[in-house]
């Protein structure tokens, strides 16, 4: 992601059931020269012993540049992570991430990979979009595997454009696809909300593993369905144990001479379904110890919200104020707009003003009927809502516009979105900040 999986967020998916995580998005050149960019944690790379498996996610279409920058926290992290799948317009406009796939670039992108994966002594990883069509995605894990790919993550949308960056729901059919055309781990990225959505993405993809990111964002105990099914398949796995060692007791009675009944010969005809279900829940639970237990998971949003600013004291120094209310905003949005504290929540200018409205939540959850809806800032905040949609459709419109524009006089897109205002008032001037 560009920016919400930093440290504290990471060892709080980690207690969940996340088993291996990404560093944010990390630019490659002023990271592979810069001593005080990479000492700063909002650029990308903070970490601790815990903190592992861990992969660094590079964005760059320099070999040599990526090389420096990967080289230099090499022995800190378990992996190195090609992004090829940004869509944003930065990407667009500094040649990177899924705007590095188009075919032109292919050499580019392989050359990258081989440097990378010959030149360093841990694994290189490459994140992907899907191609126009099927057969070019087949194409390009084929070479990127050849180049020395270790594994290669895909979220199943569309490249998209920079004026176009999502395409609904993701393919992930097309993954299945992926999968049998190469002989490295898939990991397939798309469509989870929920630890169902976890197991459906599995049987459909029959990939080695998931990636999360909007939805972890909005829940970050996700993955602790994990831990629950573990936990659940080790005590399925005693039980079809003490079922087989009766079918057992059975044969070896049988083969004694006793004559068994009817209901005891029923048993015994159960052992080959038995066998079947005990190595179906031994491959569920071999990564889980003898005494597992599913970890407690808090109990709504504010509660979640209240142990990732726990997580963030322990792993100083903190995030940027806007990337706590980034989070906490996501992880509490329904409790936070039930009591009508969501948009003044955004616009905290301190952490001590975000844990009074979070406390505010808190007090109104305690006590049921405390909480009075306010007409005039029922009225407030809908006007604000308003003005923010408006401000997205001027954006929207508006680069729809330069989108014309650029091809109609053969321009890069970018160049000529820098020599034309932009519409929208405060949105327009958030997008260019950030």
């Amino acid at each position: 992601m560009v920016g919400g999986s930093e440290l504290p967020f990471r060892m709080m998916t980690r207690r969940f059931g996340a088993q291996l995580c990404y560093t944010p998005m990390i630019y490659s050149g002023p990271f592979s020269k810069d001593a005080d960019y990479r000492a700063a944690p909002q650029n990308g790379f903070q970490t601790c012993p815990e903190d592992r498996p861990l992969v660094a996610h590079f964005c760059g279409n320099d070999p040599e540049v990526l090389l420096a920058a990967s080289r230099h926290i090499a022995d800190r992290v378990d992996a190195i992570d090609l992004n090829l799948g940004c869509p944003q317009r930065v990407a667009h406009a500094e040649h990177f991430g899924a705007y590095l796939l188009e075919k032109k670039d292919r050499g580019l992108v392989c050359s990258i990979v081989k440097r990378l994966s010959e030149a360093l002594p841990i694994p290189v990883f490459c994140k992907i979009r899907l191609l126009d069509e099927l057969e070019e995605t087949l194409e390009l894990v084929r070479q990127l595997e050849a180049s020395g790919a270790s594994l290669i993550a895909v979220h199943a949308r569309y490249r998209g454009t920079p004026t176009h960056r999502r395409d609904g729901p993701a393919h992930l059919e097309q993954v299945r696809a992926i999968k049998r055309v190469v002989r490295v781990p898939i990991l397939a990225n798309g469509n989870i909300k929920s630890w169902a959505d976890v197991a459906a993405n599995l049987e459909l993809t029959q990939a080695d593993g998931v990636m999360s990111a909007e939805g972890m964002l909005d829940d970050p105990c996700l993955f602790s369905g994990a831990s629950r099914g573990a936990h659940d398949s080790k005590r399925a796995l005693r039980k079809v144990d003490k079922k087989l060692r009766q079918v057992q007791n059975l044969i070896d009675k049988q083969a004694a001479g006793a004559k068994l009944n009817a209901e005891e010969q029923l048993k015994v005809a159960t052992k080959k379904q038995l066998r079947k279900e005990r190595k179906i829940l031994l491959s569920h639970s071999q990564d889980a110890g003898e005494d597992v237990q599913p970890t407690p998971v808090p109990e709504d949003g504010l509660a979640k919200a209240r142990l990732y600013l726990d997580y963030v004291s322990k792993h100083l120094p903190a995030p940027p104020l806007s990337t706590l209310i980034f989070h906490c905003r996501r992880m509490a949005k329904a409790e936070l707009t039930e009591f009508q504290l969501l948009e003044d929540f955004k616009s905290a200018k301190s952490l001590e003003e975000m844990c009074g409205f979070l406390s505010k939540a808190e007090d109104f959850k305690r006590a049921p009927g405390s909480f009075k809806v306010s007409k005039e800032k029922e009225q407030r905040d809908r006007e604000l809502r308003a003005q923010q949609e408006y401000e997205r459709e001027c954006r929207r419109k508006y680069e729809q516009r330069m989108a014309r524009k650029a091809a109609r006089l053969g321009l890069p897109l970018d160049e000529v979105m820098k020599a034309s205002s932009v519409p929208g008032a405060l949105l327009a001037m958030q997008f260019f900040v950030a």
